[in-house]
C-alpha cells in the first residue's frame, strides 16, 4: 500500500532540470576513475511525474556527486528506446516498452527492431489510474461504456493497461469510443471534453493544473480486480494512493501500481551501470522528498527482483553487495537469459518471413515455443 505524500510541487523541480536537458551526446555516458561524471536519459515529457522523478534524481546526483545528467524526452515508446538503441542515451526511464523490446512485441515486432537485449538497472515503483471529471458521470469501470477512451500515439505500454481495466469492468474495445492522442495531451484532452478518462502516474503536474479548472476523481477499482487485470498485464498488482489531484485530506483511490524502471542494454560496462546504480542509492536522502513518487525509489521500496527482463549485472553486483540478492532473484535472472537466447533463436527463424506476416509468424512461433 502507498504512503501518503506530501506532493511539493514540479515547477521549481522542473526549471531546475531544464539546465540539465540536451539533445544528447554521441556518447551516453561517462566513467571517470570508477566514478560516473556524465549520462544522458531518455524519459517522458515534461509535465508527467516520470520525467519530475527523473529531473529530482538527477538534480540530487549532479549537487552531492557532481554528475552531469542530460535528459531527453519522448511521448512515444520508439522514441524513448531509439536514443538507448543509437547510444545517444545509455539510460531510458520507460514505461513497458523495456519488456516488449526484449520480447519483439506491438511496435518492435519489425525488422528493425526485434528482440533487443534490454536491462533492469534501478526499478522505482509507482501508483497510475484512471482520472476523469464529474461532467461525465463515470463512477466505476462499467461506466466506461460508450465513453471517449484515450488510444495513445505509439504507447502499447498505456494501452494495454487501460484494455485490462476495460476487461475488469466487464468491457472491451468495441465498447468504448476509442480516440487517437499522444500520452501528454490527455489533461487538456479531458477538460475539453475530447476525452471522457485519462490514464497517467497519479502524480503528474499536468494534473494538479487540471484540478485547479475541473472538479476530478479517480474511477473506482476494487482490488478484486487484480486477476483480471494481471492477465493481460502481469507485472502489475493494484494498491491505494493518496495526495494526488481529486483527493481531499486522508482520502485514498486504488490504482495500478508497478515499476517504471530505469533500464539499459546489456553491453553496457558493469562499472558504468554499477556506478549510476549506487549513486541513485546514495543520494537517495536528497531527493526522497522531492516529488510525490521519490520516496518510492529507496532500496527497500524498489523492485529488487527480476520479473519480465533480466537484470544488469551491475545492478546484481550493488544488489549482493547489500545481501539483497537471493538464489531465487538469481534463478529467475538464468530464466530469463535463457529466454533471451530462445528469443534470439527464433528471431532468425524469421529470416524468410515477408515484413507483411513478420509479426503474426512471431506472434505464432512465441506461442508454439515458449512457455509463458
Amino acid at each position: 500500500m502507498m504512503r501518503r505524500r506530501d506532493f511539493l510541487g514540479a515547477g521549481g523541480l522542473l526549471l531546475g532540470s531544464a539546465l540539465l536537458s540536451a539533445c544528447g551526446t554521441a556518447k551516453g555516458a561517462v566513467l571517470r576513475d570508477g566514478r560516473l561524471a556524465m549520462a544522458v536519459v531518455a524519459t517522458y515529457g515534461t509535465g508527467t511525474a516520470t520525467y519530475a522523478d527523473v529531473a529530482a534524481v538527477a538534480n540530487a546526483m549532479t549537487n552531492a556527486k557532481d554528475v552531469n545528467i542530460r535528459i531527453v524526452t519522448s511521448d512515444t515508446a520508439i522514441g524513448r528506446m531509439t536514443p538507448l538503441r543509437s547510444g545517444q542515451a545509455t539510460f531510458a526511464r520507460t514505461g513497458d516498452e523495456y519488456i516488449f523490446a526484449f520480447e519483439a512485441e506491438h511496435e518492435f515486432a519489425t525488422r528493425e527492431w526485434g528482440p533487443q537485449p534490454t536491462r533492469v538497472v534501478w526499478g522505482p515503483v509507482a501508483p497510475h489510474s484512471l482520472l476523469t471529471t464529474s461532467r461525465t458521470g463515470i463512477v466505476d469501470l462499467a461506466d466506461l461504456r460508450g465513453k471517449k477512451i484515450p488510444l495513445i500515439t505509439a504507447n502499447p505500454s498505456v494501452n494495454g493497461k487501460i484494455t485490462s481495466f476495460l476487461a475488469a469492468g466487464g468491457l472491451t474495445r468495441e465498447d468504448v469510443e476509442l480516440v487517437p492522442i499522444s500520452y501528454g495531451e490527455q489533461a487538456d484532452a479531458l477538460k475539453s471534453g475530447k476525452l471522457d478518462i485519462l490514464f497517467q502516474q497519479v502524480y503528474g503536474s499536468s494534473l494538479f493544473e487540471l484540478e485547479s479548472a475541473a472538479t476530478v476523481r479517480w474511477v473506482e477499482l476494487d482490488e478484486k480486480d487484480e486477476a483480471t487485470i494481471r492477465e493481460t498485464s502481469p507485472s502489475v498488482r493494484l494498491g491505494s494512493f493518496t495526495g494526488a489531484p481529486g483527493q481531499k485530506g486522508s482520502g485514498s483511490d486504488i490504482g495500478m501500481i508497478y515499476s517504471v524502471p530505469l533500464i539499459t542494454y546489456a553491453e553496457s560496462d558493469d562499472d558504468l551501470v554499477y556506478a549510476f546504480a549506487r549513486d541513485i542509492v546514495d543520494t537517495y536522502p536528497a531527493y526522497e522528498k522531492a516529488t510525490a513518487t521519490t520516496p518510492d525509489w529507496g532500496i527497500d521500496e524498489a523492485m529488487t527482483a527480476p520479473v519480465q527482463v533480466p537484470f544488469h549485472p551491475g545492478l546484481i553486483r550493488l544488489l549482493e553487495e547489500r545481501d539483497m540478492w537471493p538464489e531465487s532473484s538469481q534463478r529467475r535472472q538464468d530464466e530469463l537469459l535463457e529466454r533471451e537466447e530462445q528469443l534470439a533463436r527464433g528471431w532468425q527463424a524469421m529470416a524468410d518471413v515477408s515484413d507483411d506476416e513478420l509479426a503474426a509468424a512471431w506472434a505464432t512461433w512465441k506461442k508454439e515455443n515458449l512457455d509463458d
